[in-house]
C-alpha cells in the first residue's frame, strides 16, 4: 500500500513515497519554497545550515539507512510538494510550491505520512516538528502545541511543536 499514489479529491493530485530517483527534485522544490517564503531576513549563517541540512547526500545516505522517509504531492507528473519524517515521528520537512498554497496539499502530504508511519509502527501515538515562525500557524490548525519556548540556533528560529493521541 505505502508504494501507490493516492489520489487528492479535487483534481488530478496525488501523494506518494518518493523514490531516490526523485529526491534531488524534491531538495529542489525545498530549497526554493524555503528561499521564497523562509530565507527573507536570515543570515548567511542561517542559509548555508539549511543547505547543509538538505544537502542530496547527507539525504540520500539517511534514506538509505532508513533514518528518514519521503512523501511527494504530485500535480499530474509535476511535484508540487514534499514531507519528510525522521524516525518515523518528526516531521522534517514540509513544504509545498506556492502556487499550490491552501489547497490542502500540506495537510494530505502529513495524512498520508501518519498513516504509512503509522503502518510501520503501530505504536506511534506522538509527532514533533520544530515549526519555522512561518509554519506555526499550519502546525497549530492541524492540532500541534509548544513543547518549549522558540528557539535560534545556528541562525534559525523554530517553535518546537507536538501532535499526540489518537489523531496520528
Amino acid at each position: 500500500m505505502m508504494e501507490q499514489k493516492k489520489h487528492i479529491e479535487g483534481g488530478k493530485k496525488t501523494i506518494g513515497p518518493l523514490t531516490g530517483c526523485m529526491l534531488e527534485e524534491a531538495l529542489a522544490l525545498v530549497w526554493d519554497v524555503f528561499s521564497d517564503f523562509e530565507s527573507e531576513n536570515l543570515s548567511q549563517e542561517a542559509l548555508d545550515e539549511f543547505w547543509a541540512r538538505i544537502d542530496y547526500e547527507y539525504m540520500l545516505q539517511r534514506a538509505g539507512d532508513g533514518e528518514i522517509r519521503f512523501w511527494g504531492a504530485f500535480d499530474d507528473d509535476f511535484l508540487v510538494g514534499v514531507c519528510a519524517m525522521r524516525d518515523l515521528s518528526h516531521i522534517e520537512l514540509l513544504y509545498v510550491d506556492g502556487a499550490y498554497h491552501r489547497q490542502g496539499i500540506a495537510t494530505n502530504l502529513l495524512k498520508h505520512a501518519f498513516i504509512d508511519c503509522k503502518e510501520l509502527d503501530e505504536t506511534l501515538h506522538r509527532v514533533t516538528v520544530n515549526a519555522t515562525p512561518f509554519s506555526r500557524g499550519f502546525f497549530l490548525k492541524q492540532g500541534f502545541t509548544a513543547t518549549a519556548a522558540q528557539r535560534t540556533v545556528d541562525g534559525l528560529t523554530t517553535i518546537p511543536m507536538a501532535l499526540e493521541g489518537q489523531v496520528i
